[in-house]
């Protein structure tokens, strides 16, 4: 009777030896560890080894140096190889470094500079970081906006990569940033404030960032996104689904757009006062709606040139933009003369911010001198207006 070939296994790891299974021999890990997410060593196998040199070199034959395989769960990842698992190295893939890389800077830098008081510093980024852990499109946004400062500081092409980093995190962030508007939540209204204003900012930075790679970009398109999404604003406040972590007063009528004792200097004001004057002998008749409309948003904008002047910081300029109704904002869209000689006086004050905040660098002046040669009209009550942004930007 034939003799039946030996089945067990004389190599077999530590956890198969004591569970007295046939091990595959092929770890570490085997696939018997690798299923059960098991611990997987070969010290038995190696003492044994050792046991056996140890009689080998006192009978005078030579054994080999035992090898012990070992694997650290930490350090290791499992890769499948056909019907195989294998234990290999794990360095982080390049598009996490990435990530890593775009958290740092927004944390330690970019936060900076979407702060508009001392107080908003933690907000900005402690809690918004979190509130991104939570929602997929804020998270999307933090990246975008941290990828274009980065952008912003690098000479091509290390800068166009970054760049199209930051404009395909803001593109991911689109939809599902409109889909929590239209379905607002007290678990996602400050999400959603967050992300308006990383918004704004991004629209702001864009289109100078996109022309450095000679890309066609339009810095008056841009602001009617901006516009656009900053309905959100509103919305959280008009649903009134919770009162969110920053001052809401800036999108409101609220403390911020209470009177201010601050004067104008006499050149903003005579430019201010003189757009008011050509808005009532221009846009009455038919366009009377539109009139008043124009009214209100120049009121607005005289206001917030007295806050900037009170205090040099962001916030007039983007509670400016929350503001305005969605009837200019249609203006925009179908290019109407008249808004887009409010919007370029807005570019003059957009102009204050560059050096305060790199998202803002040369936008004002690329928005005034792109709104300059769409107005050039061949009636000569609109030359005055047109002038004084031209100097003010010196262009």
């Amino acid at each position: 009777m034939p003799l039946r070939s030996h089945t067990k296994s004389r190599k077999g790891c530590d956890q198969c030896r004591t569970r007295k299974v046939k091990c595959d021999e092929r770890g570490p890990p085997c696939s018997n560890c690798t299923a059960r997410e098991l611990s997987c060593t070969y010290l038995k196998v190696a003492a044994a080894r050792a046991s056996h040199s140890q009689s080998q070199s006192q009978s005078g034959t030579p054994a080999p140096l035992p090898h012990v395989k070992s694997v650290s769960r930490e350090n290791s990842r499992t890769r499948l190889n056909g019907t195989r698992k294998e234990v290999v190295d794990s360095p982080f893939q390049k598009s996490e470094l990435t990530i890593l890389e775009l958290m740092h800077k927004f944390s330690t830098e970019t936060f900076r500079s979407l702060c508009v008081s001392a107080s908003e510093l933690e907000v900005w980024q402690t809690t918004v970081p979190n509130l991104a852990l939570k929602h997929d499109f804020l998270m999307n946004g933090i990246l975008s906006l941290a990828a274009m400062h980065i952008a912003s500081s690098r000479e091509p092409p290390e800068a166009f990569a970054y760049l199209d980093i930051g404009l395909q995190r803001y593109n991911r962030s689109l939809k599902p940033f409109r889909d929590a508007i239209d379905s607002l939540t007290e678990q996602n209204c400050d999400a959603v404030f967050a992300h308006s204003i990383i918004m704004t900012a991004i629209g702001i930075a864009s289109p100078r960032l996109t022309g450095i790679r000679d890309e066609s970009s339009s810095m008056t398109e841009s602001m009617v996104v901006v516009f656009e999404l900053l309905q959100g604003v509103k919305k959280i406040l008009q649903v009134g689904v919770g009162q969110s972590w920053i001052n809401l007063e800036l999108f409101s009528r609220g403390a911020f757009w209470k009177d201010t004792s601050t004067q104008l200097d006499e050149d903003t004001h005579g430019a201010l006062a003189q757009i008011d004057a050509l808005n009532d002998e221009v846009m009455t008749g038919i366009y009377e709606s539109q009139h008043q409309i124009n009214r209100e948003i120049i009121a607005h904008l005289r206001h917030c040139y007295a806050k900037f002047a009170l205090e040099p910081e962001p916030a007039p300029a983007l509670a400016w933009l929350a503001a305005v109704r969605k009837e200019f904002v249609d203006g925009l869209r179908c290019r109407q003369p008249f808004s887009l000689l409010i919007l370029m006086y807005w570019g003059v004050l957009l102009g204050e911010l560059d050096g305060r905040r790199w998202w803002a660098r040369d936008a004002g002046r690329a928005l005034v001198s792109e709104l300059l040669g769409a107005l050039r009209p061949g009636d000569p009550r609109w030359q005055p207006a047109l002038t004084w942004a031209q100097q003010r930007m010196s262009l």
